[in-house]
């Protein structure tokens, strides 16, 4: 073999090589453009994934926070309404005494225990009624007693409170949620939101 025939074979064989590396590169350039074209598709995917989670973080935070503030408003509107129907409630005792009467003011007495009270304090329309229920007491008359009697026995050891305005406060947690269920009925919401 002479130099020219070892030339045209190197020759020959270095266009070769070069067309196999520009086809080894041909395809490994495919490859890689088509793994790159599956990253991108895939971090596409995988930013829409982790946008409609934020999308959907974002509007369930913004819901919790609308009910939140529904809640509140809710709770607000009950406490008015408890505070209005506790003012209404003792607004009205002065009419639940007048109503009441003597009769009334005895019911009231005949509760207590058969003792020789010392000081019967009471609202001083009933004071005619107390000096005849309670002959041997004190008998002091208060203006903010309502209705019934606040009774002290015993050289003071023992007090008994059972006026209508205690009564009113002992009652008003079961009492409270009777008035409002009727005012939800007759507001025609059927007292679905009765517990002020």
């Amino acid at each position: 073999m002479g130099y020219r025939e070892l030339v045209e074979a190197l020759r020959e064989e270095g266009e070769q090589k070069a067309a196999a590396l520009r086809r080894d590169a041909g395809e490994e350039e495919g490859r890689l453009r088509e793994e790159a074209a599956k990253r991108l598709r895939l971090l596409g995917e995988e930013y829409a994934r982790r946008t409609d989670a934020a999308r959907a973080a974002a509007a369930r935070e913004v819901l919790a926070a609308a009910e939140r503030k529904a809640r509140l408003l809710r709770l607000a509107a009950q406490q008015a309404l408890a505070e209005r129907l506790l003012r209404v409630a003792r607004d009205s005792l002065a009419h639940v005494r007048e109503r009441g009467g003597s009769e009334l003011f005895a019911s009231l007495a005949s509760e207590l225990p058969s003792l020789p009270w010392d000081v019967v304090r009471v609202n001083p329309a009933d004071e005619e009624s107390a000096r005849r229920l309670f002959p041997g007491a004190e008998v002091i008359t208060d203006e903010t007693i309502t209705g019934g009697m606040e009774v002290v026995g015993e050289e003071g050891g023992l007090r008994v409170v059972n006026t209508l305005e205690k009564r009113l406060e002992r009652g008003w947690p079961e009492l409270l949620p009777l008035l409002a269920a009727d005012i939800h009925r007759e507001a025609g919401d059927g007292g679905a939101s009765a517990d002020p």
